[in-house]
């Protein structure tokens, strides 16, 4: 266990969803599938490594702005899979299969609850 926070990376509580770092640039079909990674791992909202795998279920963000500059990110939660082969030729490995919540502004889920 050491070894893993010596190198960055951090043990993740199983019940809690990890919030991950993502371009929503990358999100295709109607905002129901975002790329997530080229690689392995994605970075969480605190900096620590995040390892990937089939079905696991994860919130993805990307900072954002309102019209006055204050921060308020897109976020969308999903279940994680291979990148399809359509994906894979530019170099995408996971993706993100947005659930029926979609994409949303935090301030806008913030207004719902």
């Amino acid at each position: 266990m050491a070894q893993l926070f010596s190198l960055g990376v951090m043990p993740h509580d199983s019940t809690k969803v990890p919030k991950v770092q993502a371009d929503f640039n990358g999100l295709f079909q109607d905002w129901t599938v975002l790329c997530l990674s080229h690689s392995d791992t994605c970075i969480d909202e605190t900096g620590a490594v995040v390892h990937l795998r089939a079905g696991m279920t994860v919130t993805a963000f990307d900072v954002d702005e309102d019209e006055h500059r204050v921060r308020d990110d897109l976020v969308g939660t999903g279940i994680v899979e291979p990148s399809p082969d359509w994906l894979q030729c530019q170099g995408s490995k996971w993706v993100l299969m947005i659930d029926k919540n979609g994409v949303k502004h935090e301030s806008d889920i913030r207004k719902d609850t």
